[in-house]
């Protein structure tokens, strides 16, 4: 568990581990600036404190709760786990943007949460970046995001839901990553692996029939089969098995989305 300080102001809490904040500044800052709606499921906050260029982005419910709780929740732990999470692999030495504090609006049993990041400069999409390279770009990344699911798993961080737009590559082609909610500490198993890469290439197929990317099976091969390389655990044959059947329920879970949610932006 790391040490975080804790400052409130009216009915905001922020929690952090850096330096003294003036958090009237932040709070003031935070309600002024707009939502950007065209970026992540619910849009991001992007503003500047004390020379520090953040990044904010407000927790919501998933699947079905979303319905019916959307953005309210009744303690700050989702969030602050998050920041948690990036605080340890950044020790660690693993690449993800440089947390700065988690942001609680409300002090009564409804709450809002907000995670505080420092801006990635010069940082692509990764699926931006994966439409437009070169074959030999491509898999070179395809080989660097597969190394670094590994490394998740060395360092005993279990992620349920990370996907392609949760990578950011930096200006000299590496990876950093840049979203860890749902995310917790444990000794990661093989089946926690194999459903982290159903959860990747259920986003990948997503991608492919909204039109925004393409992933081909030789790019599946090759990740499979670089962390394979290192594992020493092949999970081709085992997903081989179950490809067909795990589509359907997708394209299930999809559709109830899409009458609920209605067409919103593809984000996996």
């Amino acid at each position: 568990m790391i040490d975080l300080k804790i400052r409130d102001y009216l009915d905001f809490v922020l929690y952090y581990t850096g330096e003294n904040v003036d958090l009237l500044a932040l709070v003031n800052r935070f309600l002024r600036t707009p939502i950007e709606k065209q970026k992540g499921r619910n849009g991001i906050r992007i503003f500047s404190i004390d020379d520090v260029r953040l990044v904010c982005r407000k927790y919501v419910h998933g699947g079905l709760l979303r319905a019916i709780t959307g953005d309210f929740f009744l303690t700050g732990k989702r969030a602050i786990n998050e920041l948690e999470i990036l605080l340890y692999l950044q020790g660690k030495g693993f690449p993800v943007v440089h947390p700065y504090g988690v942001l609680v609006h409300g002090k009564s049993l409804t709450k809002k949460l907000h995670l505080l990041t420092v801006y990635a400069e010069n940082t692509t999409d990764l699926v931006d970046v994966l439409r437009i390279s070169s074959t030999r770009k491509r898999l070179k990344l395809i080989q660097k995001l597969a190394k670094l699911f590994w490394a998740l798993e060395m360092l005993s961080v279990y992620h349920p839901d990370l996907h392609l737009s949760n990578v950011l590559v930096t200006r000299n082609g590496g990876l950093l990553f840049l979203d860890f909610d749902k995310a917790h500490r444990k000794t990661v198993t093989k089946k926690d692996m194999e459903n982290m890469f159903w959860r990747l290439n259920r986003f990948a197929e997503k991608c492919e029939m909204s039109g925004r990317l393409r992933i081909s099976p030789r790019d599946k091969e090759l990740f499979l089969r670089t962390y394979a390389r290192l594992s020493g655990y092949d999970f081709r044959p085992l997903m081989a098995d179950k490809l067909e059947r795990k589509r359907f329920t997708s394209r299930i879970g999809w559709f109830i989305e899409s009458l609920l949610y209605g067409n919103v932006k593809q984000k996996g």
